[in-house]
């Protein structure tokens, strides 16, 4: 017979038991049954879903489907602040949006979450005490750790914001939303000059038990994914810097393309030797951002490994440590727009000869991340003779893939004909015209005498 059984006692009726409770339920299933023997095992059930040893890490998940929350009852949308006011980002904006600068920054923003309209009924009758939504940032955040009871989720430390304490606000408003700020988003990263895909995951527990409903738990959970890019491109290499008449050549080296897929263009800073702006103010906008623009944030370290802006071998011009105003990225001098990817060189124009300045490039990606100008090249403008003048950066133009930028006619001595106007003897002119005039009256006035 082997071991002998414990018998059990189930409402006052002795009944043989084997080893577990489990194992003797088919036992008791054969058995002929009276209500209060039913009663009495749905009982047993009971305490067996309750207990942790049978429910929590036999499947994984506790939820509840109370009231039958799906999925697609949420929307969580992602927003930024504009003065008083909170506007949507869409994905495309928050691609551009969520950058290293406003990581630094801590920029405000919201989550909200929104209900749909039809929806709104599955929560309007509740009255059970503990109903409660969250928010949480992180991976796998929907999953539950079943080592606590009630089972939290995976991401527990990564809440957004308090917990909405009762449903009423989603039921009666359609919405909920928690204010945060874009480094909370990423902290996971620890960094803002990493790249990092997350998820942000709505936990909604409509029945008290500390758990989320089953229609909107682990792979069901409501969701919205984002990114932060805070990884700036390499500095381009190979610049050179020649000197033309009032104007210089920058070339350099682009990035590839395939190595740097969202690299969105090149921009051009130079100052006047004695550290003055070369065009005060700026004609270009700037079409980046830094942390030290933004929120007067600290430069990041400068790279110690990698790509650096460095001369080319063929260059004429004095590489020096970049003036602390590139190392800023100080808009106030930029000498260039944004320029694109395919581009190797631009011609500045409207520059005073003789006078040396100090040029640096940068890289800019589509997320508005520069990369740090670590070398400056300095160089003076030189008179050619030839047709270069400085409206639009010259007549001549630069070599293949370069563009003319200068500030037009303004503040210069215009050209025509290859001669400057500013150095014409305009009165000798003047007087050279008059007196041919006069020697042909003269001449009519002696013929008509004759």
């Amino acid at each position: 017979m082997g071991t002998a059984e414990q018998p059990i006692t189930i409402m006052g009726k002795h009944m043989e038991s084997t080893k577990t409770p489990l194992q003797n339920l088919p036992r008791l299933r054969r058995n002929p049954w009276r209500p209060q023997r039913c009663a009495a095992l749905f009982g047993l059930s009971a305490v067996l879903w309750a207990s942790p040893g049978f429910a929590q890490t036999s499947t994984g998940t506790s939820t509840s489907t109370t009231t039958g929350l799906r999925t697609t009852d949420f929307t969580l949308i992602l927003q930024r602040q504009d003065g008083g006011f909170w506007n949507d980002l869409s994905t495309t904006d928050a691609i551009t949006y969520l950058n290293q600068a406003r990581c630094q920054c801590a920029t405000p923003v919201r989550i909200l979450v929104q209900m749909a309209a039809a929806s709104r009924s599955k929560l309007s009758s509740l009255t059970t005490a503990g109903t409660n939504a969250r928010l949480y940032v992180g991976y796998a955040c929907a999953n539950l750790n079943t080592a606590f009871i009630p089972p939290r989720p995976q991401c527990d430390g990564n809440q957004l914001g308090p917990t909405l304490n009762g449903l009423s606000t989603l039921s009666v408003n359609g919405s909920w939303a928690v204010e945060t700020t874009v480094d909370k988003l990423f902290a996971a990263a620890g960094d803002c000059g990493v790249t990092l895909n997350t998820t942000i995951w709505l936990w909604i527990d409509s029945t008290g038990r500390g758990y989320p409903d089953s229609g909107v738990a682990a792979a069901n959970a409501p969701e919205l994914g984002i990114s932060l890019d805070g990884t700036p491109p390499e500095a381009p290499s190979g610049i050179t810097v020649e000197g033309g008449d009032q104007a210089l050549m920058v070339s350099w080296t682009p990035l590839s393309a395939a190595d740097w897929p969202d690299l969105a263009g090149y921009l051009v800073f130079c100052m006047r030797a004695d550290g003055l702006q070369v065009f005060n103010p700026s004609y270009y906008s700037s079409q980046y951002l830094t942390g030290q623009i933004l929120c007067q944030a600290s430069s990041p370290p400068m790279p110690t490994a990698g790509p650096t802006s460095s001369a080319a071998g063929n260059t004429t011009a004095v590489e020096v440590a970049a003036p602390a105003v590139f190392q800023n990225l100080d808009p106030n001098y930029l000498c260039s727009g944004r320029l694109p990817p395919t581009q190797t060189g631009v011609r500045l124009g409207t520059l005073q000869n003789g006078i040396p300045y100090t040029v640096g490039v940068a890289a800019v990606d589509n997320r508005g991340n520069p990369s740090p100008i670590q070398s400056g090249f300095v160089q003076a403008p030189v008179a050619t003779g030839g047709t270069n003048g400085g409206d639009t950066g010259g007549t001549t133009g630069g070599a293949t893939g370069e563009t003319n930028v200068g500030l037009g006619n303004s503040g210069c001595g215009c050209r025509l004909a290859g001669v400057d106007r500013s150095a014409v003897p305009w009165g000798a002119m003047l007087a050279l015209g008059v007196a041919s005039r006069l020697r042909r009256r003269g001449k009519r006035q002696r013929q008509s005498s004759r």
